[in-house]
């Protein structure tokens, strides 16, 4: 069985080996066609390139310049200085949490193994991805050279002073230890108070200067993890099984709102190794304000004889509704298009489905006095038939037509409400797109059920 001490002594000639047949790929296909077409010239030429690749990469001489030129030139750390500004000069931290984690609070501290990030001349950036080498069992060598494994450190070098003053090295420039870490008239600045709750006169307030730096290590930790959610294999068929009647319907991770910030511009290699990775995107999850209770207090007049064109629900539903007056309006026949088209409907429903979910929950009984069709009455009043003298509301939810009906009273309203909204196209929306919206509705019936969240009751 293979030992992470083995895998340690062999770490550093496979990650030579890697490099080189990374950097050589293409001169090596470019050598065996040459080889069938028996260009001689090319063969030497491609050969000579190769060895010079080889020798680049000898296990004497890349040490040698990974220790006494890239370490020089690189800053590491899992909070860097450029991500605050580009310009910035400022020394990145590598953060090492001193105490148990909080699960109270996210940060860099809730990642387990934070990635290492690194800026300075681009030409040193292979020492970064050196550090970052995958051994195997998920270790890589910046974890051996922080343990001081004794392999590793014996494979640096075959004169064991070398070997020691190496790993000394590249242990200094991991941990960033430094007692004065430098600032840069680009970084900005915080004052915070220390001692706000034991004086009595502004002029007796002390503050420590803070300097932010860009939590890169988790920005990059994010960014890994809403790519794999989001374009996972599961969730892509999850998500083409939608428009299939007979395929399995399962659910699918949908984020919307998203934003991205874009660091580095046209050069994000400029920022740093993980920003370069990510091509500057950095993801914002939406940061909204919560809704208050009040906006789920849905006020139905006694005198409304239909659900959907009751005022409130206009009112609730007018931000999600011209979202979707605005989809409809591009009548292009893509991917794009019907999908945003698709989600747009979605959203509207979940509004509803919210609002008729907040009146299901009202006292048993209450629509006893209005006017809406029994339908509507036993979709959004379901505990009423549970009460003593209801038999004749009971024996009609029994029934279940009555959810015919509401999906046929969505439909209607909906295919209405487009033609007086989008009078430009008020002809299109015909007998089919009629049964598209019976269908969108079913569907989303379907979704809430196998939430376990019964949108009919």
């Amino acid at each position: 069985m293979t030992t992470i001490n083995d895998l340690a002594l062999t770490a550093i000639s496979r990650f030579l080996e890697q490099q080189i047949d990374s950097k050589s790929e293409k001169l090596q296909k470019q050598l065996m066609k040459a080889q069938e077409d028996g260009n001689h010239a090319v063969i030497t030429e491609c050969q000579t390139q190769i060895d010079e690749i080889k020798k680049k990469f000898e296990r004497v001489h890349w040490l040698d310049l990974a220790v006494n030129s890239m370490a020089k030139q690189l800053k590491f750390g899992t909070h860097i200085s450029k991500g605050i500004h580009p310009d910035a000069k400022g020394d990145n931290i590598n953060f090492i949490p001193k105490q148990q984690r909080l699960n109270t609070l996210v940060g860099t501290h809730s990642l387990a193994n934070p990635a290492l990030d690194a800026n300075g001349n681009a030409a040193a950036l292979p020492l970064a991805s050196f550090f970052d080498f995958d051994v195997g069992q998920g270790v890589k060598v910046r974890d051996l050279i922080l343990a001081d494994n004794e392999q590793f450190i014996a494979s640096l070098s075959d004169d064991k002073e070398m070997a020691g003053h190496y790993h000394a090295c590249f242990k200094h420039v991991l941990q960033s230890t430094m007692e004065n870490p430098a600032t840069h008239e680009r970084n900005k600045q915080m004052l915070w108070v220390t001692n706000d709750n034991t004086v009595n006169h502004l002029d007796e307030l002390q503050y420590i200067n803070i300097i932010p730096l860009y939590p890169s290590a988790l920005t990059y930790a994010v960014y890994l993890k809403i790519n794999e959610l989001r374009y996972s294999d599961d969730n892509k068929k999850a998500l083409e099984n939608r428009f299939k009647p007979n395929a399995l319907h399962t659910s699918y991770v949908s984020m919307p709102n998203l934003a991205i910030v874009q660091l580095g511009g046209s050069k994000p290699q400029n920022i740093s190794q993980l920003t370069s990775r990510q091509g500057g995107r950095n993801y914002l999850l939406p940061s909204l304000p919560p809704k208050i209770s009040q906006g789920r207090e849905f006020s139905l007049s006694k005198f409304c004889e239909n659900f959907f064109e009751s005022k409130t629900l206009k009112y609730h539903i007018q931000d999600d509704f011209n979202y979707v007056v605005q989809v409809v309006k591009d009548t292009r026949n893509t991917i794009n298009v019907r999908d945003k088209r698709k989600d747009a409907i979605d959203r509207l429903l979940h509004t509803i489905f919210g609002i008729a979910h907040a009146l299901q929950n009202k006292p048993a009984g209450w629509s006893k006095h209005y006017a809406l069709p029994l339908a509507q009455k036993i979709w959004l009043d379901p505990y009423r038939a549970d009460l003593d003298g209801e038999a004749e509301f009971a024996n009609e939810k029994a029934k279940n037509d009555w959810q015919k009906l509401i999906l046929e009273d969505f439909a209607s309203w909906f295919n209405q409400q487009l033609r007086s909204t989008v009078k430009e196209l008020k002809f299109d929306f015909a007998d089919a797109e009629y049964n598209e919206w019976q269908r969108e509705i079913e569907e989303m019936q379907k979704f809430y059920e196998r939430l376990g969240k019964g949108v009919f009751l």
